[in-house]
């Protein structure tokens, strides 16, 4: 691509990718998907519009999985090393995980760019800094191409003496569908941030009783889940907070399998009751336990970042 120059943003995921590029007179959208690449251009002409909205874009790409990497790589090789090490590790791991939720809510919006015939989006555009920078290189080359209309424009626009007919009329903006939250979402966002502290507070003297309110979270979590399938389902709750109970309960059913696995592990096969302390002594029972604690966390923080979240706008 040397007729091409890299305009800003850049999408980089585990499997898609994508950019813009500015040719000699148009714009060069490409999106990668593994090995097949997708291309479309905008000729500068052709543009009517380039619409940046607000919102929450909650985007895992490359370097935040490699910032995760480092830190699991830390905190396995050196958690074992002094007390402190392993709660130092963890309040790291939140305030990333809080930095991340600030700026994907904060600082997250969607760019479609407009034309006669197509409504496409930039998938590259997510974050509104990013935004600007492009707008700022890419508005003056629209000008350039297109003209700018001098003086007041609404004047030179012809109003028609009679009201349009209905059917002519620009359509009204269609509202987000569904609320924020509802008592069922709250509960159960509260289960999650209790199902952390509870595995963080008995991480080393687990009792049958923490058992057992474990066992009263998990049925509180899938119980909440079906709720908000069956209010998203209705039109009641947005799509955010299905999508976080997907990830609740994958994450749920994982942990109760490897819990499982390790209690028979522990009990050498044995059909009886696990013994609590035979379990909290294992150190892959810990470590899955800190796993539970830290996702169960993160997802709750999320949820409450979505039950918040403001409706989008334009930047």
């Amino acid at each position: 691509m040397s007729d091409y120059r890299k305009l800003p943003g850049r999408r980089r995921g585990f499997l898609k990718g994508a950019s813009v590029w500015l040719g000699p007179d148009h714009l060069l959208s490409v999106k990668s998907l593994r090995f097949r690449e997708e291309y479309k251009r905008f000729h500068l002409r052709d543009i009517q519009a380039i619409v940046v909205a607000r919102g929450a874009r909650f985007l895992f790409s490359t370097p935040d999985a490699l910032i995760v990497v480092l830190w699991l790589a830390v905190y396995f090789a050196a958690r074992g090393r002094a007390p402190w090490v392993s709660p130092v590790l963890w309040a790291a791991a939140a305030g990333l995980a809080g930095s991340w939720l600030y700026v994907s809510i904060a600082h997250g919006c969607t760019c479609r760019i407009h034309t006669a015939v197509s409504r496409d989006p930039l998938p590259s555009i997510y974050r509104t800094w990013t935004a600007h920078k492009f707008l700022d290189q890419v508005e003056p080359l629209i000008s350039q191409v297109q003209g700018v209309v001098e003086g007041n424009w609404v004047d030179s626009v012809v109003v028609p003496s009679h009201p349009l007919p209905p059917l002519l009329r620009d359509p009204a903006p269609t509202p987000v569908p569904g609320r924020s939250h509802t008592l069922a979402s709250d509960l159960f966002v509260a289960s999650l941030f209790a199902d952390a502290a509870l595995n963080l507070l008995t991480l080393f003297s687990t009792t049958r009783t923490s058992q057992w309110v474990w066992y009263g979270l998990a049925v509180a979590e899938v119980a909440g889940a079906i709720f908000i399938f069956l209010e998203h389902r209705r039109g009641i709750l947005r799509a955010g907070l299905q999508k976080l109970a997907i990830a609740a309960l994958i994450t749920l059913g994982a942990v109760f399998y490897l819990k499982q696995i390790l209690a028979g592990v522990a009990m050498g096969n044995r059909p009886i009751m696990p013994d609590p302390a035979v379990l909290a002594a294992l150190p892959s029972f810990r470590v899955l336990r800190e796993v539970d604690a830290g996702v169960c966390l993160v997802l709750g923080l999320i949820g409450a970042a979505l039950i918040v979240m403001p409706r989008q706008d334009s930047v």
